[in-house]
Order: C-alpha cells, then structure tokens, then sequence
C-alpha cells in the first residue's frame, strides 16, 4: 500500500493501463462466450451492426399505388393444380400384410409431416402395416410431443383405412422392436442405409426381404428417403391424401391456430385513455392501406441451426463466430466442415439464410409496407444474431 501511494501520477497511469491488458487473462469468462454459445458480458462490443440500414429505410419511404397495393394482396391466378382424387387404378388392400414397417423421424414438423407422407407411400409400396410413426426430439425444439399428441389418429387411420393397414402399437411379439433397442447395437431389422430419394425398386429389393424374414423392419434416418419422381401416380396421390386429408392436428391445437389467425386479421382494440387513440389511428391507417384482415407470414430461417449451419458471417464480429462454432459443435457435431467459399461466394450463391434487414429489403421491394402485419412463423431467432435486426422489421 506504501509503495502505491508514492507512485506518481504516470505511473499509476501505467500501471492501470497494464491492469487492463491483462483483465483478460486474469477472467476470460468475462469476454467468452459462456456455456452453450451464449453471449458473454461484453459481447455487446461485437454486437452485429445493420448492414443495409439506410438502403432499407430508403425503400420503406417509397409510395406504391392503390393499384399496385390491390395487385398485391389480391390472389394468384389459377396455376393448374389440381386435388388429390382417388383413382382405379389404386391397387385394392391385399389381404394379407408383409410385416411391420417402424419409422422414426427427426428434424422439424414439416419434415416429420413429409416424412410421415413417405413411410405411408413405402407402406403401399411394400404391401406393410405402417406403425404409427415415432417423433424424434429435436436438438434445437426440445419437443417430445408424440404423434398422437399433434395429429388426429383416429382420424388419419380411418382417412387411409382403404389404402393401407396401419396400427397404434406393435403386437407383444414385437414390443423388443423399440428407438432405444436399436440405440444399443447392430440390428439385423433397423435399415439405416435407405439413400436419399430412394426409388420403389430400392424398397422392393432392400426393406421388402426383411419383412419377410423378421415380419419387421425399421427405417432410421428416414428423413428425405423416398424420391419424388419417377414413382406409380397412385402413390403420388397417396402422398397427397396423407397430407391434405390424412393429417388433422388435434382440436386444442386447431383452436390455438385459429385464435392467433383471428387475433393476427383483427388485432384488439382497446378503450379507455392512456394512448387509445393512437392505436385506434394506427389500426384505421393500417386497415385503410391493406385493408382489413390480411397478414403476411413470414419464416425468417434464421434459427441457431441453420445459421450455424451454413458457415456464413453475419457481421457480427469475434463473439459471433465464437457462438456459431459452439453451435455447429452442440447442433451438427462435427458435420459442418469448415467452407472452402469466402462469405461473399456464400452469399451469393445463395447458400446463406437471409437476415431480417435482408428481408426487410425483399418485402419492400415487392411492395410490403412497414405497417403491414407480420406473423413470424419460425422458432426463436438466433439471439446472438439478431436482436437489433429483428427491431428493424418493426420500426416505422
């Protein structure tokens, strides 16, 4: 303490300085991102910083026309589509089953929801009991919800009763057939090698034997294992049933939809004082440019996941390359290798998900105002990135 007091003003000047070079070292964790990727304490330092601000408040001043505002919501033109019709030539349910056919499928609801149209497919396919499939948790989600918690089954059993058999649960004879059975070892009834796109043949000459020998199989991974082309039309049509008729969301979460519709076409008007007339002046402008009750829906695929997954920079400096690395270790575990393309080659070969001053841009320039109504119908936006550039999609 003696020896502080005497130093002189310089050299406590120095001496301050040296502190806080070697802060650092002394509590890295202060300046590391902490745990799973989190942001560290001065992180804020490397915040992301907008890249396209001014471009994007520049396009949001542009007027459009109430010719070109009534274009813009009004409804595409017939595209030729068709629905899905049942046809003669869908061959009748067999007598007789081949086996079981288990699938466990990973990845988010819509690809669960694709799967689900798959194994139904390869079910036809191999003449098979399709077991009612199994919903892997999802790294990123956390959702163990079942089938059954998400879907009708009783509705989509009784949808597909005339195309395929399919049961609740494998009968006692099977009940070893289970994810953590095949978690344990080599099993000679888990097929894990079904390519990606695999064709009709691939299961007749691969999965179907098995069937035969064991009365059961199970396809794991199976997300994106039967091909779009090249397949019977009846099985295309299947697919179509499943999705647009098979599968019905059970009426807790139809309600929940219909309620964040309705709330999202006519959002609440509250009385009283306390900034009610700016609100009442705000959904008048709103409803008189877009006219009332439309929304855009909006799935900015700028998940932790994906982000990480792409290898791109988003602008966000040292802590956010730190954070996308953790995640690439926690997420994808080794399987994103690093890029052999610069950020720029990324991007412009459109290997990048877009940020949200990007989309700004894109919504803009399709003729989007900033008081259009927005859904964001995506998980949560990956808090390292964005927090400032998801501000700017709401800021008028």
């Amino acid at each position: 303490m003696k020896l502080l007091v005497e130093l002189n003003q310089s050299q406590r000047v120095a001496l301050g300085g040296l502190l806080v070079i070697l802060l650092p070292c002394f509590f890295p964790t202060l300046f590391t991102p902490l745990g799973r990727a989190s942001p560290s304490i001065f992180s804020e330092w490397n915040a992301p910083k907008p890249r396209h601000l001014q471009l994007l408040k520049g396009a949001l001043q542009l007027q459009t026309s109430d010719r070109q505002q009534a274009n813009l919501w009004s409804p595409l033109a017939n595209q030729g589509w068709k629905p899905c019709v049942d046809s003669a030539d869908t061959p009748l349910l067999p007598k007789k089953s081949q086996g079981y056919v288990q699938v466990f499928l990973d990845g988010g609801l819509n690809q669960q929801r694709m799967g689900i149209c798959d194994a139904v497919a390869v079910a036809k396919i191999l003449n098979a009991t399709l077991v009612i499939p199994h919903l892997e948790v999802n790294p990123v989600w956390q959702d163990s919800s079942s089938f059954t918690e998400i879907f009708d089954i009783d509705h989509f059993i009784n949808v597909l009763k005339d195309d395929i058999f399919i049961t609740k649960e494998l009968p006692s004879k099977y009940s070893w057939s289970t994810r953590e059975y095949y978690a344990t070892g080599i099993r000679a009834t888990r097929i894990k090698t079904a390519p990606l796109h695999a064709s009709a043949i691939w299961y007749l000459e691969n999965v179907l034997p098995v069937l035969q020998s064991y009365g059961i199989a199970a396809l794991a991974p199976f997300s994106h294992r039967l091909a779009f082309d090249n397949l019977p039309a009846y099985i295309q049509r299947l697919r179509c049933k499943v999705n647009f008729e098979a599968l019905v969301f059970v009426p807790h979460i139809k309600a929940l939809g219909e309620a964040l519709v309705n709330r999202i076409r006519y959002p609440p008007i509250e009385s009283g004082a306390g900034g009610t007339e700016y609100l009442q002046d705000r959904t008048n402008e709103i409803n008189h440019k877009q006219g009332a009750g439309k929304f855009v829906v909006l799935h900015l695929r700028f998940d932790k996941d994906m982000a990480a997954h792409s290898a791109c920079d988003f602008g966000g400096g040292k802590a956010e390359k730190m954070a996308l690395a953790k995640y690439r270790q926690v997420i994808w575990q080794g399987r994103v290798l690093k890029s052999q393309f610069t950020d720029e080659e990324l991007r412009n070969q459109g290997r990048c998900p877009l940020t949200p001053e990007e989309i700004g841009l894109l919504l803009a320039a399709l003729g989007f105002s900033n008081t259009t109504r927005l859904y964001l119908a995506s998980h949560k936006v990956c808090h390292v990135l964005s927090h400032r550039r998801v501000e700017l999609l709401y800021e008028p």
